[in-house]
């Protein structure tokens, strides 16, 4: 499980602008879908119960690695560390030119090795960095600070003359190979170098799903705000310029959580089409995750909508009347987001029952807070009475902010059904 949205550094990092989803790994969002669907070939030598076989699977489904011509895969053959390097070009092939940040490749060599291997012993105290200083106490920070740890106490990374690791920093496709020549001095499997990439593609595809909701929380305390405004100063509803401009800002404010939210389901939607071997219940969690990036795609083009009639003449009776029919169109596309979001939530919380408990617990949360944010959603009162709008707007944020935050949790959990 990675970090959730809590402060400290890990706050600042997420302001750092990082490569777009699943990018980070090699693909991009489209090609990471696409390949997720192609089906790896049969090997004769790797048998239906080959501990490595979905990792295999994977692996070759994505063009990291090829088959041999007699139809074998030759799982046992040693790889070089030059030939690791190779491969994590291949890997990072369509990184743009801008390459990745190290904390993400820190998190990919983490993840990578832990699936072949124990943790770093307790005895091997990682290196201390000024800018990314361990905060006892805070477990979220903890687990992030653990990815850099790892990585710089096995070696991999080195810190600067200056004290510190510059987790923000880009590093080059070359310097990816380097890192990872270093990681596998002595070769590997091509079995084992298949679970690595695997797994530490999951491991950053589902913290780049994590970062999308952090950003529908900022998305959604933005137009809390902006609402609130709206609440403070209703009395001259529909008779002030000053009162329908802080209206229209709440609008735009609300369509840009709108569309958050359709962004951070995509991010899982990608997630679990990394899944190689995903089961009835995780078919449904992505299924259910499309229609709720659907949902509230619609949801922020109806709200567009509405805001449309705002800039209309309120002064008439035509005008009132196309504002009252947008608004209960914005409405009822609301609604039945929030619906959807209680069937994504519910699938994903069904796909995570083979999970450990920590990770139940966290999509049971989410699902929790979604039913909880679906009740005060769907009976919205007419935005015509704004005083009596106001008070479920404030009820109605605070249901927002609590489930966006117990998505991100839940999210931050994801790479642990892998």
């Amino acid at each position: 499980m990675f970090a959730s949205a809590s402060g400290g550094i890990l706050a600042d990092m997420r302001r750092i602008p990082t490569l777009v989803l699943a990018a980070a790994v090699g693909l991009s969002a489209a090609a990471l879908a696409a390949s997720a669907q192609t089906a790896a070939p049969g090997f004769s030598d790797v048998a239906d119960d080959h501990p490595r076989k979905a990792d295999i699977d994977y692996a070759v489904a994505r063009g990291w690695f090829q088959g041999y011509e007699d139809g074998t895969f030759k799982p046992d053959r040693i790889v070089t560390a030059a030939d690791i390097a190779a491969l994590a070009g291949r890997v990072f092939g369509e990184v743009s030119e801008e390459g990745v940040i190290r904390f993400d490749m820190a998190l990919f060599m983490q993840h990578g090795n832990q699936a072949l291997t124990s943790p770093v012993p307790a005895t091997v105290t990682p290196p201390a960095f000024s800018d990314f200083p361990p905060e006892e106490g805070n477990e979220i920070h903890e687990r992030v600070f653990g990815a850099v740890g790892y990585a710089a106490a096995r070696g991999w990374f080195l810190g600067y003359p200056d004290g510190t690791f510059r987790p923000e920093r880009v590093i080059s496709a070359a310097q990816i190979a380097n890192v990872a020549g270093r990681a596998f001095a002595g070769g590997a499997s091509r079995a084992e170098m298949a679970a690595f990439v695997r797994h530490g593609n999951q491991a950053v595809v589902a913290h780049e799903a994590s970062l999308a909701w952090d950003r529908v929380e900022a998305a959604g305390e933005a137009a809390q705000a902006a609402w609130n405004n709206v609440c403070e100063d209703h009395a001259g509803f529909l008779n002030s310029n000053a009162v329908l401009q802080l209206i229209a800002a709440g609008h735009t404010a609300e369509i840009a959580a709108e569309d958050a939210v359709a962004d951070a389901w995509r991010a899982d939607v990608t997630f679990w089409e990394t899944l190689a071997d995903r089961s009835e219940a995780e078919n449904e969690a992505l299924a259910k995750a499309k229609a709720a990036a659907a949902a509230w795609d619609k949801a922020a083009a109806d709200e567009r909508r509405l805001l449309e009639t705002w800039s209309g003449d309120l002064g008439t009776e035509a005008g009132r009347a196309a504002a009252a029919e947008a608004g209960w169109a914005a409405r009822a596309s609301e609604e039945a987001a929030w619906d959807a979001v209680r069937g994504a939530a519910k699938a994903a919380q069904t796909a995570e029952n083979r999970a450990e408990k920590e990770v139940r617990d966290a999509w049971n949360e989410a699902a929790d807070k979604s039913e909880a944010a679906y009740a005060i959603w769907s009976s919205f009162p007419p935005l015509t009475d704004l005083a009596a709008a106001c008070q479920t707007w404030v009820d109605a944020w605070i249901a927002w902010d609590e489930w966006a935050s117990a998505m991100s949790v839940a999210n931050d959990a994801l790479a642990d059904i892998a």
